[in-house]
This record gives C-alpha cells, sequence and structure tokens, in this order.
C-alpha cells in the first residue's frame, strides 16, 4: 500500500527537500548533497544535546532521488543561506519552502496541482504543472522504479467503477503498484464512496458490512467485518486494537480491554498510551511537535 499525504514529512525542513540529485546537470552527488543538508543541523544537534554522528541523516537523503540536479543544487545553497540566521534552529520547521526546492523534489499525492497543460504521462518537476481531468485532480508523482517525476491523474469515479485507492481529506491511499499508470481511478469519501477491492462502493453506516475503516461513515468508527462505533475504556478491543475511542488504548497483548489513556509522567510503551500521545523513553511527556521529532531524525 502507498500513502500520499499533502502534510510534508516529519517538519517542513524533511518536507522541503533535500533528497539526493545528480551531478549531470550542474548539482552535486547525492552523497555531497545529503552531507551538505545534515550538516546544516549539526548546531541545532548540539544546542538540543542529540548526539550522532548523523549517519541516518546523510544515508536517507542520499536514497531518494530529483530528476533536476540543478535546482536541486540552488535548493540546497539557500537552505545554507538560511542556516545562517540566528534563530535558525527554533525556525528550521516552519520555514516556507524554497520554489527550487519545489521544483526539484515535487510532492506527489494530495489536493494540490492540476493548472498546468501537460498531460498524463509527460515528465515534469511540479504539480502546478500538470493539466487536472474535469472531475479530480493531477499531481507530479516521482515513479521510483523509473526515478522519473511524470504527470499523473486522479480521476474521482463513481459507485461500480474500478479503482485503486480512496482519497480522505488530505490523504490519498493507493492499494498495488500503479508505476507507468498516469490515469487512476480514486473514490473520494467527500462524495460518499470509497475504493472496495479495485471498485468504488457507497460507505457502509454502523452495521453494515466493510472491507476497512475508511469505508465507514463518520470519524468515530472501525471495521471488523461490519462497521463498528468506537468504545470508551473499559470495554473490549478483542476484535480490533483501533476499538477504542480518543479517550482510550487499547490492551491489546495484556486484557484486550481499552485503557483510559495516561497523563504524563505515567509509564508508557507506546505513544498511544499517552494522552499527549508521545512516549519518551518509557514514559509519558509533553508531545515535543514536528519540529523536534524532525530534529531527532536529522541528528542521528
Amino acid at each position: 500500500m502507498r500513502l500520499f499525504a499533502r502534510v510534508g514529512l516529519i517538519s517542513a525542513a524533511l518536507a522541503s527537500l533535500p533528497l539526493a540529485c545528480s551531478s549531470d546537470d550542474g548539482g552535486s552527488s547525492a552523497e555531497e548533497f545529503a552531507a551538505r543538508y545534515c550538516a546544516l543541523f549539526q548546531p541545532c544537534c548540539e544546542d538540543a544535546g542529540i548526539a550522532g554522528d548523523q549517519a541516518g541523516c546523510k544515508q536517507f537523503f542520499s536514497l531518494i532521488g530529483s530528476n533536476n540536479g540543478a535546482a536541486a543544487e540552488d535548493c540546497i545553497r539557500q537552505y545554507e543561506e538560511m542556516a545562517k540566521a540566528a534563530d535558525w534552529c527554533q525556525t528550521y520547521s516552519t520555514a516556507p519552502q524554497p520554489e527550487s526546492c519545489k521544483r526539484a523534489f515535487p510532492q506527489g499525492g494530495g489536493s494540490g496541482g492540476g493548472g498546468g497543460t501537460k498531460q498524463p504521462g509527460a515528465v515534469c518537476d511540479t504539480d502546478d504543472e500538470c493539466s487536472a481531468p474535469a472531475n479530480g485532480e493531477a499531481r507530479c508523482d516521482y515513479d521510483f522504479d523509473t526515478e522519473t517525476s511524470h504527470c499523473q491523474r486522479l480521476n474521482f469515479v463513481a459507485v461500480g467503477e474500478a479503482c485503486v485507492g480512496t482519497r480522505d481529506e488530505n490523504l490519498t491511499v493507493i492499494s498495488g503498484n500503479t508505476s507507468g499508470q498516469y490515469e487512476l481511478g480514486i473514490c473520494n469519501r467527500a462524495d460518499g464512496s470509497y475504493c472496495d477491492n479495485g471498485t468504488c462502493a457507497n460507505l457502509a453506516p454502523v452495521g453494515g458490512a466493510c472491507s476497512d475503516s475508511l469505508g465507514c461513515e463518520g470519524d468515530s468508527v472501525y471495521c471488523r467485518d461490519t462497521c463498528k462505533n468506537k468504545v470508551p475504556p473499559g470495554q473490549s478491543c478483542a476484535d480490533s486494537y483501533t476499538a477504542c475511542d480518543d479517550s482510550g488504548y487499547c490492551d491489546s497483548f495484556g486484557t484486550e480491554t481499552c485503557l483510559a489513556t495516561k497523563p504524563n509522567g505515567q509509564a508508557c510503551d507506546s505513544s498511544t498510551e499517552c494522552q499527549s500521545h508521545y512516549c519518551d523513553l518509557d514514559v509519558c511527556d509533553d508531545n515535543p511537535g514536528a519540529g523536534a521529532l524532525g530534529l531527532l531524525f536529522l541528528c542521528q
């Protein structure tokens, strides 16, 4: 399953991004680009007391490619200028994404683009270059098989028509490999439908048959053969670990009962147990937010 979300990655710094570029059109090599980008955060890592040689950061950013090395070089140069600011470590996670980075690393998959003239299958740099269908959207999608970005249309289809995924607000969930496909049939939950094993189907009410939770009407529901309302702490979650409402979590490997989420200071095994949704060193703690979580990734 492939997930595409128009929400960026861990932080604005990661969403911008410094993914690897080739050196055949004026850009740095993948390894050099990754080293330069990760180095921008070394002072921030030191200030935060996060030890690490940034090996993971460098490896990650050297694996994913851009088909526009010149734009990627402009992107890293702009970030190097931004990092000279005294408040860089406080503002990097909310800094606006340079236009060069958008050209170098187009992000497919959400609710953007479609105002251009390029047809499906055309090579592209940004979503805005691609032509959208009358009922749907267009994106510039990076194909990891071909290592090239092409315009791809997401056509919202009707119940009974073939589909490869479901749109849920800003998230598009696509099942299977769509490499080389430039016209995709997508069911839109906003229209009352979801993709059910390759065919667009109506959302089901509580009690109706379902194949996954995207097929159920409403938000506080889950799917276990039929759509069911989530339950509060004290009730059973034996049929699904997703059965608990927002005030609880499922003790899946113990009582199979929904337990109340824990306040800060209490012991935890995972972030789902905490009211803050953040378990730090086995203790519920204040959620550091996307910027701090991104820094943890960039430092190690």
